[in-house]
């Protein structure tokens, strides 16, 4: 698990990984600041202890939302209760990188 206080305060999309696979994407104009208080939080630490990690790719702010949609459908994380397409309204084929 990464020390979360080491986050930087970036905008950013990120990856939690848990072992080879991602099981959650989100976004955020403050990395830090986000998961000092991140509701998926409590359900990492309960379901895989410490054996989970987060990168991230810093984006503008301004191309969040498709870049978030981008990494879901691409990694189908199993935690994300919701897609982001479909939360956001956009075209889902603009979000499928195949």
């Amino acid at each position: 698990m990464i020390d979360l206080s080491q986050l930087p305060s970036v905008s950013a999309i990120y990856r939690v990984w848990h072992r080879d696979r991602v099981i959650y994407v989100g976004q955020t104009i403050n990395l830090k600041k986000r998961w000092q208080t991140h509701h998926i939080l409590p359900k990492l630490l309960s379901k895989y202890g410490t054996d989970w990690t987060i990168d991230w790719v810093e984006i503008a702010p301004s191309n969040l939302n498709r870049a978030e949609a981008f990494a879901y459908r691409f990694f189908k994380p199993e935690l994300n209760q919701k897609n982001p397409s479909e939360l956001l309204g956009l075209d889902s084929s603009l979000a499928n990188p195949s």
